[in-house]
């Protein structure tokens, strides 16, 4: 890093990125690594993640406990140290590795685009040395460097809709493992039994940011099984029978705030996808604000209650029904054995979460009880409710807080209207072209019924001046990427830790939560605002939750 003093932006109200290089290549990587070393030994204060990549680092962080300018200084003394920091030997880690077949259905068509034959590939293919630049895409999802160029191959036009967990793929100049299986795009040539990811092990990956990885070709006709995944450790002790799902509605998964400080593994924060609800919903009957409750979608589900209770129900408007009466939201209900709560269709919003007092027991998943639906952990078994699980809570203490007063149904409203978002520039606004925020701004976009919880996808005017692949970058939540087909795409929980599309915008921390209830269909707007307007917008939220916690944040 001597030779070079990085590039610090503000890509949001909640991250800023360090420019460390502008290519692919070993001293990039070197001084990518020694700056992540570095800052995650500091652990500076409000630090949440992050985030290495090819060429950058970027550092997600809560504006609620630093800022911009702290930050940043914390940030350039760390890495004045990281240029004397040694760096640890890289360690090899060897992969097996079974080729072609229906392990490996593109090999074919890798040979032909090299003009090699098969084998030779193969050859070429697992003799080559590569590096772990950086995991992203993916809990586990390591980008290798180091393969051959005339293997290189350009991906599939139309991803595949599933990936099997561990196959080995071509995408362009890149070679990697899918860790679990996921839609994908990338030249599938092998598959290896191995798991690369497993939440319940330690590490939970089994590459690493400068690891050094060598593929090992099994022989012909050996049948790859994918790896079991660990058992969860269990829920704490003396949690207890709660209610039986009659009914999940369309998705209802168990989420709390998800599990920060992991995104250098490919593991987002997740969690709620409208955490403000689920912080009210928790303080409703007396819970920590992070405790785990049901987060619903579009319909809520139906619980057959086995055990006394205290619930409430906030986020999106709902019709809800406890026996034959009509349940009320935003305020704490007592419920008996043998009750039925009924929840229905949305009228406004996208997300409802219901909490009960003691929060929903499941196992712990990298310190988190949330659900990762696409990688397929935490919550009961990395999935959605279904019919017949039986849920459980624990005998967590009440907190004690007052309530200052109740929401009303204005106060709920402006609270949870997403209609328009303010944002702050992007990554990438400056080189995007002048005109590109103002399309974006300017705009009207309809929320698609592809939108899901790693991202809320819009349908629009094309914004057509911010159209460049770029080298992969970390993501923050809230960043507004920019596809080829110019229809933006708003990061949500679940969102990949890294892309290679533009950043023009990013919502700002105060809106975050807005983005969980957007709803197919919805018309929604872009307002550029000034960074003190978002710093005044998040005191303000925080003062509301203040005045029913009785003390703010814990």
């Amino acid at each position: 890093m001597a030779d070079r003093s990085p590039a610090m932006q503000a890509t949001s109200d909640h991250s800023l990125s360090l420019a460390l290089g502008d290519g692919i290549d070993t001293a990039t990587h070197e001084r990518v690594r020694r700056a992540f070393l570095a800052l995650q030994a500091a652990d500076l204060q409000g630090v949440t993640n992050l985030h290495p990549a090819y060429a950058s680092l970027l550092v997600s962080f809560d504006p609620r406990h630093t800022d911009h300018h702290t930050l940043a200084a914390g940030v350039t003394r760390t890495l004045e140290r990281a240029e004397r920091l040694e760096l640890p030997p890289s360690r090899l880690v060897e992969i097996p590795v079974a080729y072609g077949g229906a392990d490996g259905p593109d090999l074919e068509e890798v040979a032909r685009h090299s003009g090699l034959p098969p084998e030779e590939v193969v050859g070429r293919h697992s003799r080559a040395d590569y590096l772990v630049h950086f995991l992203g895409f993916s809990p586990g999802f390591a980008y290798l460097g180091g393969l051959p160029p005339e293997l290189a191959t350009p991906r599939l036009a139309t991803p595949r809709p599933r990936v099997p967990a561990g196959s080995v793929a071509i995408g362009g100049a890149q070679t990697g493992v899918y860790p679990q299986a996921t839609p994908g795009g990338w030249r599938l040539v092998g598959r290896t039994p191995l798991a690369l990811f497993d939440p319940f092990r330690t590490p939970p990956t089994r590459l690493e940011l400068g690891d050094r990885v060598k593929l090992h070709p099994l022989a012909a006709g050996i049948q790859i099984e994918a790896a079991a995944p660990s058992v969860g450790v269990p829920a704490a002790g003396g949690a207890r029978p709660l209610a039986e799902v009659l009914h999940p509605g369309l998705l209802s998964s168990v989420q709390d705030l998800g599990r920060p400080g992991l995104a250098h593994l490919g593991v987002g924060t997740g969690g709620a996808a409208d955490p403000v609800s689920l912080r009210f919903a928790n303080l409703l009957v007396g819970n920590p604000q992070g405790l785990a409750a049901i987060e619903m979608t579009l319909r809520g589900c139906i619980l057959r209650f086995v055990a006394n209770a205290v619930v409430a129900l906030t986020g999106a408007e709902l019709r809800g029904h406890l026996d034959s009466r009509a349940l009320p939201a935003w305020q704490p209900v007592a419920v008996r054995p043998g009750q039925v709560l009924e929840l229905g269709a949305m009228h406004t919003g996208a997300r409802a979460y219901l909490s009960v007092r003691g929060g929903i027991a499941v196992p712990s998943a990298l310190g988190s009880a949330s659900t990762h639906i696409a990688a397929g952990f935490g919550g009961l078994g990395g999935r959605g409710l279904r019919g017949g699980d039986v849920l459980h809570t624990g005998h967590t203490p009440m907190t004690s807080h007052r309530r200052a007063h109740v929401l009303t149904a204005e106060q709920r409203e402006a609270l949870l209207a997403a209609g328009s978002l303010r944002v702050l520039p992007g990554a990438h606004a400056a080189r995007s072209g002048a005109g590109a925020l103002a399309a974006l701004t300017s705009g009207t976009f309809t929320v698609s019924s592809r939108s899901d919880r790693a991202g809320v996808r819009l349908a629009g005017e094309s914004v057509a001046e911010a159209t460049a692949t770029l080298l992969t970058e970390g993501v923050p939540i809230g960043a507004v990427q920019i596809p080829p087909d110019g229809q933006p795409i708003v990061m949500l929980a679940d969102h990949p830790t890294t892309g290679g599309y533009p950043q023009l915008a990013t919502v700002i921390a105060a809106d975050l939560h807005r983005l969980g209830q957007l709803r197919p269909g919805q018309a929604v707007r872009f307002t550029l605002v000034e960074r003190p307007e978002a710093s005044r917008a998040l005191a303000e939220l925080e003062e509301l939750l203040a005045a029913w916690s009785g003390g703010g944040w814990r």
